[in-house]
């Protein structure tokens, strides 16, 4: 895994996964589903950026409006010049209304351009009607290109084609206007100072958002550390401990049944004893991929709970389809027929299973543990290399050997 790409992590994935890059030029994950929920985490901050940033537009607005207001009543001006500081800050107040509708990032993108087009309209408009605010063009283009690049939260390919747009109409409508009182030199200086800054906001705004997802990544990374074994590189008790809690709210919250096996490999001591740790540690990491091969919803979670123990967390089993489950792991175990001399149980590796379902869920996720370590307990007891299951409702707890 590269740490400085990334990784995709889903607690429920039992596979290896695989590096996810951030591409150089459009600044996205290449992973669609890592990039999507990347801009689903930032959906919030950036919608309350946009909302400070028509706020700032609509405050300095009516700033100006108060400012012409008090000149015209000192007789400085008269009651029209208040018409053009009065519409943006209407066109702030109806892009507020507009994005703070916006429920995704894409919906929020298209509000912002719809806005911004509107906006580039109105303020083209306004410089026509009064030539002389021409002479603030260029400083004006500068800081708008600036501001589409860096401050609004869309996509880098998207910000380069409304900044694209916005520098053409920008151009066309200052040679137009400004044409014939514009010299040569004039006419360059603008033209280079809007290319450059083109250049230097589509490569502050790259940085910006490579950077943004490379930290992303990262901490991607960090979480399936968390929450991998080191040793099989399947979930560890951390992850599982998480699984289940969660799992157990949101069956209690459906009614749903909820199964837990708990899984011991048989005289797993007396293997290490034979054959040393380095055999030991790839006789584990050889069941676990047979138990993890065994499931196959996104839910389900197989995990390593400490030494040669297992867990396999089955959200919405019952005792039927657990005990189901449970008979198909011994059975891949049996499969990959990983030899034990010295196990009493015909010299090849077993596993012993406790099966515990709680159908009626109530009090806390621990007692489903307690529940699953007593069958365990229950299949050793018994002589290994068997199945117990059982069920519990309303206090009420039934016991089955298999």
């Amino acid at each position: 895994m590269d740490p400085v790409s990334g990784a995709t992590f889903d607690e429920n994935n039992q596979h290896e996964l695989k590096p996810v890059a951030v591409t150089r030029w459009t600044a996205q994950l290449a992973d669609a589903a890592v990039e999507q929920a990347f801009v689903a985490s930032r959906f919030r901050d950036e919608r309350r950026r946009v909302v400070v940033l028509m706020g700032f537009i609509a405050a300095a607005g009516a700033l100006i409006v108060l400012g012409r207001f008090i000149a015209h009543l000192g007789g400085h001006g008269p009651l029209s010049s208040l018409l053009p500081p009065v519409v943006p800050v209407m066109i702030a107040a109806l892009g507020l209304c507009v994005i703070l509708r916006a429920r995704s990032s894409r919906t929020l993108e298209v509000s912002l351009l719809c806005v911004g087009v509107v906006v580039v309209a109105f303020r083209f408009t306004v410089m026509t009607v009064q030539p002389t605010m021409a002479v603030n063009w260029l400083p004006l283009m500068v800081t708008s290109i600036f501001v589409i690049y860096l401050y609004l939260p869309v996509r880098l390919t998207v910000a380069v084609l409304f900044a694209t747009f916005y520098s053409a109409v920008a151009t066309v409508w200052w040679l137009t206007l400004s044409g014939d009182v514009l010299t040569p030199e004039h006419t360059y200086f603008g033209l280079l100072w809007l290319l450059l800054a083109n250049g230097l906001g589509f490569a502050a705004a790259n940085a910006l958002q490579r950077g943004q997802r490379i930290q992303y990544a990262q901490k991607l990374v960090m979480q399936q550390l968390l929450a991998t074994d080191s040793l099989t590189g399947i979930a560890n008790r951390r992850n599982f401990d998480t699984a289940l809690d969660r799992e157990w709210r949101r069956c209690r919250r459906s009614g749903q049944p909820l199964s837990l096996l708990m899984i011991d490999v048989d005289h797993f001591k007396a293997y290490n004893d034979r054959f040393g740790h380095q055999r030991g540690d790839e006789c584990l990491r050889r069941v676990a991929r047979a138990l993890t091969d065994c499931v196959g919803r996104p839910a389900d979670l197989v995990a390593r709970y400490g030494g040669e123990e297992f867990v396999c967390l089955l959200p919405e089993v019952g005792r039927r389809g657990a005990a189901k489950m449970a008979r198909r792991m011994a059975a891949a175990i049996a499969r990959i027929d990983i030899a034990h001399p010295d196990s009493p149980l015909g010299g090849r590796l077993t596993v012993s299973i406790g099966v515990a379902t709680v159908a009626e869920i109530g009090g806390e996720p621990e007692m489903l543990l307690e529940f699953a370590d007593k069958l365990l307990y229950a299949a050793k007891r018994d002589g290994r290399d068997r199945i117990v299951d059982g069920e519990t409702a309303a206090g009420l707890r039934v016991v089955r050997a298999a």
